[in-house]
């Protein structure tokens, strides 16, 4: 049973790495559990200051499952969607790119109860500052995918 006056620890979720697809936040979390560091209440661990490498960080999944296929896991920063244009001579992709990064959430889960809204989604807040509710299961970080991997992860 679903229970709207039940209160959390974890209501919001804040990645602090560009995560942009489920294999982005998969192996955000792999290289968090390898670390063995909680983003959520370990601030001062030494991985929260840089970019992840995919290939050489312990927990990686290796080549290609980085951002936008690369190597590498980009700190959440200003500026840091211009690593995601593909269109050089689109003048308006910069403001596109900031409206697909994801910055924070609200919980997404398998199960009903650890959901903020009901019926089950999530509001999304995206770099440029705009905010979505997006129904689960949608697209990503909505999705099941990603839902399955906060549930066992430790963010």
């Amino acid at each position: 049973m679903v229970d709207p006056g039940r209160f959390s620890t974890l209501s919001y979720l804040y990645f602090g790495w560009v995560t942009m697809r489920e294999v982005e936040l998969g192996n955000l979390a792999a290289v968090q559990r390898a670390a063995g560091v909680s983003f959520s209440n370990q601030i001062d661990a030494p991985i929260k200051d840089r970019d992840l490498d995919v290939v050489d960080d312990p927990g990686g999944l290796g080549p290609g499952t980085g951002n936008g296929g690369g190597d590498t896991l980009y700190r959440t920063r200003e500026g840091i969607e211009r690593f995601f244009i593909t269109d050089i001579n689109n003048p308006a992709a910069t403001a596109v790119a900031q409206s697909e990064v994801p910055v924070m959430m609200g919980t997404a889960s398998t199960d009903a109860q650890n959901f903020n809204h009901v019926p089950g989604g999530s509001n999304v807040l995206y770099m440029d500052g705009h905010a979505d509710f997006i129904k689960y299961p949608g697209p990503y970080p909505v999705s099941r995918s990603a839902a399955e991997i906060i549930d066992t992860s430790n963010f």
